[in-house]
């Protein structure tokens, strides 16, 4: 039996059976179809991820420009956001039967699917669906003879000084504050060493901290950070508030991934970044853009580490995700500023103002919590 979640204008006029292996697949589409642009037969795309928070956003900058996407769900995904146009096809990135499948007659594979959390209680998971998913779907990609779009991480590229980095940077030491960061650093690597070895020619993308409109998942940080700033559930600022962070808009990380598919040399990587802000710069920003006052606090990161421990311990009794961990304390110690200047170049791509994007989430959140 096949259960599929399908959007409210959505028919069940077209389940699709897949010749010889009795599987099943659902081509949904819109009851009305003038909502939807027209896609282009030639350019099919299967998105990893899609019922994310990037992920869905980039199904439908796909499907704004009239391309057809496909998009791989699990069981437990929640498929309402997308939209009826979608092919939704059961997979995982840890099964790669499932992942050959999807890849049939696509013509490019964008690869989003991560496990984003500051912390689990089965740690081997983040291996599991960050560093094993990618190398699966990396697999399938060069089996299937299509290209790979790699959606990695800022995380990636360690840490940073005050003054932004570029692609070439390195890892200072090889140390991790956080097992995702640790992960999607070994997936980088991984995918870059297939590049070099064995002509993958993925194209890594480096997003920095993505915000902006959307749901509030686990990986949706800064979302979280503002829904909490408005609720007043903000104690103050983490370390001295000096550290530089790069911010990108979501629709920007959009864009950047469109303009690399279409652009971009197989093999090459672009940090698609954004705004650079110290911490205190940032809370600056959400003050004037909700009336409200800025915290009055530093909370020291030996004192965030403190209760990182202390709800870590508590977590592995409950199973519920602590507050803050020693790791995510630790990344507030340091800079994470990364330029896009490559991406800029060579693509075309351009950033969102801080302020602007700051000030759309922050009425985005507020008609959400109505």
């Amino acid at each position: 039996m096949v259960r599929a979640f399908l959007g409210p204008n959505a028919t069940l006029d077209n389940i699709v059976p897949r010749p010889g292996d009795g599987q099943v697949f659902i081509r949904a589409r819109p009851l009305q179809a003038e909502p939807f642009p027209l896609h282009n037969p030639t350019m099919h795309n299967l998105v990893t991820g899609g019922t994310g928070y990037f992920g869905g956003r980039l199904v439908e900058g796909l499907l704004d420009r009239g391309e057809t996407v496909r998009a791989i769900r699990r069981m437990t995904s929640d498929v309402s956001r997308l939209s009826g146009a979608v092919e939704l096809m059961q997979g995982d990135v840890t099964d790669p039967a499932s992942l050959a499948r999807a890849m049939e007659d696509c013509d490019r594979v964008f690869h989003t699917a991560a496990l984003v959390k500051t912390w689990d209680p089965d740690p081997e998971a983040f291996h599991r669906i960050n560093v094993e998913g990618a190398r699966n779907v990396a697999l399938a990609a060069k089996s299937a003879g299509i290209p790979l779009i790699y959606t990695s991480s800022f995380f990636a590229l360690g840490p940073t000084g005050e003054h932004p980095v570029d692609e070439d940077h390195s890892r200072p030491a090889p140390n991790y504050f956080t097992e995702y960061e640790k992960t999607k650093t070994e997936a980088d690597q991984m995918i870059r060493k297939m590049n070099e070895e064995e002509g993958l020619g993925a194209i890594i993308l480096y997003p920095g901290v993505i915000y902006g409109p959307g749901p509030l998942t686990q990986g949706n940080h800064v979302s979280q950070l503002v829904r909490d700033f408005l609720r007043h559930k903000v104690p103050g600022v983490p370390g001295n508030g000096s550290q530089r962070w790069t911010y990108s808009h979501i629709d920007d990380v959009v864009e950047g991934h469109l303009l690399a598919a279409e652009k971009a040399v197989p093999g090459s990587r672009y940090i698609l970044g954004g705004p650079i802000a110290t911490l205190d710069e940032t809370f600056a920003i959400l003050a004037e853009a909700t009336g409200q006052k800025p915290p009055r606090f530093h909370l020291p990161i030996g004192l965030l580490k403190g209760f990182g421990w202390i709800g870590e311990m508590a977590g592995h009794i409950t199973g519920k995700a602590p507050e803050v961990t020693r790791g995510v304390a630790e990344t507030y110690r340091h800079h994470w500023a990364f330029s896009p200047k490559r991406a800029e170049t060579e693509l075309g791509y351009a950033m969102k103002d801080l302020k602007a994007g700051l000030t759309e989430l922050v009425d985005y959140l507020k008609a959400f919590s109505k």
